[in-house]
């Protein structure tokens, strides 16, 4: 099983929208893949699951039905991770929904963590790696090749925490100045949390040889592009210039490259997944229909030329998720 990720601190760049279309394709593609919400926001749960089937699941309250919800007694100190009850969603493709509770084990992420070196605090430890232990049972409990992580555009404990649990790291991205400060900060933080965790499987691993730390090492494997629409106050040529500084940032900031030889553009960098363009039109049908933009029909409101934009998704998301599949493959 391989665990996967899209993040930044950046919002606004498409990281819900490209995780629930990816998520689609794999599981077309015929991996089984599990979306796992860690954003108390649960905008990914909005979008695979309608209104109904959420407020079924959250006012019932049963205790292993969203990330919250088996998580909470390993944020209280009174137990250990549920095993989830996950939501079928379509064929090869499972959710445990979010929750906006789960932004209380924000808190204790941050306590935790200072704790963490401690070899005599195995609860820093537990709670540290309580995201990654639920995204085992996850993939366990339908044989999943894939987990998929959805979480907030922030540098918080709870995003570190998912980040704790995942194999590899896709920053999505779009060509302003924003975008660029959010890829800096990401690959500093990433850096150091993965420096500050290796020291500490290190320690522990001395003490406790036999025990399983999480042996994830959420490597970044690339970014996607999010291109712009053209507007009349924002010209396409200024935007190509802010692409075309995305390599030097991601390979330095993100890589941690000093002095190599840096490509001179997103279309000649390997580490660039895909540039994917705006089917605006599409958005609001597929948003309605909760569908992928490459699953609408003429019955969801597709008319004229959206057909043609219909295909192009279809062909970009293909593209695109095979590219990421083979990245996870070689890991």
């Amino acid at each position: 099983m391989k665990s996967l990720v899209l993040f930044n601190n950046k919002g606004g760049v498409g990281k819900t929208t490209l995780t629930f279309h990816i998520a689609h394709m794999m599981a077309r593609l015929g991996r089984r893949v599990v979306a796992l919400d860690c954003d108390p926001q649960c905008n990914l749960s909005a979008a695979l699951l309608s209104e109904d089937e959420l407020f079924d699941i959250w006012e019932h309250e049963a205790p292993d039905r969203t990330v919250s919800d088996c998580v909470e007694l390993v944020r209280r100190g009174k137990g250990e991770v549920r095993k989830p009850q996950l939501t079928r969603v379509d064929t090869n493709l499972w959710l445990l929904p979010g929750k906006l509770e789960l932004s209380r084990f924000e808190q204790t992420l941050a306590e935790e963590w200072a704790k963490k070196a401690d070899t005599s605090n195995e609860r820093a430890l537990d709670v540290t790696t309580a995201l990654d232990l639920l995204s085992n049972l996850a993939a366990q409990a339908v044989n999943a090749d894939i987990v998929l992580f959805d979480i907030g555009p922030n540098l918080g404990a709870l995003n570190r925490s998912a980040l704790l649990a995942c194999d590899a790291v896709i920053v999505p991205m779009a060509p302003d100045l924003f975008s660029l400060q959010g890829l800096r900060n990401v690959g500093s933080s990433l850096r150091t949390w993965r420096k500050e965790w290796h020291l500490v499987r290190e320690r522990h691993m001395e003490d406790r040889p036999q025990a399983d730390y999480p042996p994830h090492e959420f490597k970044p494997i690339g970014y996607i592009v999010q291109q712009h629409l053209a507007r009349a106050d924002r010209p396409v040529s200024g935007h190509a210039s802010w692409a075309t500084a995305i390599p030097a940032v991601f390979h330095e900031e993100v890589l941690g490259e000093k002095g190599t030889k840096i490509p001179s553009d997103i279309d000649s960098d390997p580490f660039c997944i895909a540039s994917v363009k705006h089917v605006s039109s599409l958005v609001p049908l597929a948003q309605q229909a909760r569908k992928p933009l490459f699953d609408l029909k003429h019955a969801d409101g597709v008319g004229g030329g959206q057909i043609q934009a219909v295909a192009l998704a279809s062909k970009q998301f293909t593209k695109l998720t095979h590219d990421v599949l083979l990245k996870l493959d070689t890991l």
